[in-house]
């Protein structure tokens, strides 16, 4: 990738029901229109709703398979899913009925600079949320520029883009990664393909830029609760500021010290494989075997009604 981002969401930042306050707007606000936010919601929600009518039910059960142009089987999939749609739920304490605003989205450079921010409203991690901020992104990037892309469920919104068509203008200048924290709550064969360590381009970076950020505005959380609408926005977009230019004043020493980390991980990394004994060559080759062998869709079962069938008949 020509850059690597990072997506996610911090529900504590929320904002009590209230009448809005007059408008105020930073000059260098990053936030999203609420409006290109809504259109995003109608636009997935009109698309989803040009469903397949279902198929009548049957007594064989549906293979497993790989879905487009994915990677990993339909099953493991279906498991990440599962197990974000338990997480998302229980967040939905930050009920809209007591808050109108509900979370903050936010999308960061490889460099932990904020690019962009949504306001959520919804009880949950609404998915629009995380198209409007790429959309964003692309429309103020080059054309031939590739993006990579790290989420928590990164697997989902991959999944998602090929499914529905989302983000259909760029997705062949999208590359999805799950961030590093958060990859080991997915499915094993889901690690192999998404984890950034294990896919080429995203190197070390973790894609947790976003948790620093939430740390650097936390002391914020109890005055944004009671604040107005666009006091709030208006604040945190003071605070981005700040903390972008101070950013900026100290980049030469953050790159210094991620150059000498990278430095020690590779000299680390190449002791490993000359005392492995094998060559890199090899390694590789086993590692693709590994790769193809494990993202298999699994073997197709037979429905127990054939089984049952056969043991009523050697009862016979």
């Amino acid at each position: 990738p020509d850059a690597i981002v990072c997506i996610d969401a911090c529900f504590t930042q929320k904002r009590n029901r209230q009448a809005r306050d007059p408008p105020r707007t930073h000059p260098r606000t990053v936030f999203i229109p609420e409006q290109d936010a809504e259109a995003m919601e109608k636009y997935i929600d009109f698309i989803r709703s040009k469903k397949v009518p279902p198929r009548k039910r049957t007594n064989t059960e549906e293979p497993d398979h790989l879905e487009g142009s994915l990677r990993v089987p339909k099953s493991v999939l279906d498991g990440c899913e599962a197990g974000f749609t338990a997480a998302d739920s229980r967040r939905e304490k930050a009920s809209t009925q007591f808050f109108d605003d509900t979370a903050l989205m936010a999308l960061l450079c490889r460099h932990d600079i904020v690019l962009f921010i949504a306001n959520m409203r919804s009880a949950g991690e609404k998915q629009h949320y995380v198209m409007v901020l790429v959309e964003t992104l692309f429309q103020h990037l080059p054309p031939p520029y590739h993006v990579g892309l790290l989420y928590d469920i990164g697997c989902q919104t991959e999944r998602s883009c090929v499914k529905w068509g989302f983000l259909d203008r760029y997705i062949n200048r999208l590359t999805f990664g799950i961030s590093v924290f958060h990859a080991f709550g997915h499915q094993w064969v889901c690690q192999i393909i998404y984890h950034p360590r294990k896919r080429t381009g995203f190197g070390l970076s973790d894609g947790e830029g976003c948790e620093c950020f939430w740390h650097s505005i936390s002391k914020l959380i109890a005055y944004l609760r009671v604040c107005g609408y666009h006091q709030r926005i208006y604040t945190l977009d003071r605070q981005v500021d700040h903390a972008q230019r101070e950013t900026l004043e100290n980049l030469g020493a953050w790159l210094l010290r991620r150059s000498r980390h990278a430095l020690t991980k590779r000299k680390a990394a190449e002791s490993i494989l000359r005392d492995c004994g094998k060559s890199e060559t090899d390694l590789r080759a086993e590692w693709k075997d590994q790769v193809e062998t494990q993202t298999k869709p699994l073997p197709h079962k037979q429905p127990n009604f054939i089984f049952s069938g056969i043991a009523f008949h050697v009862l016979q």
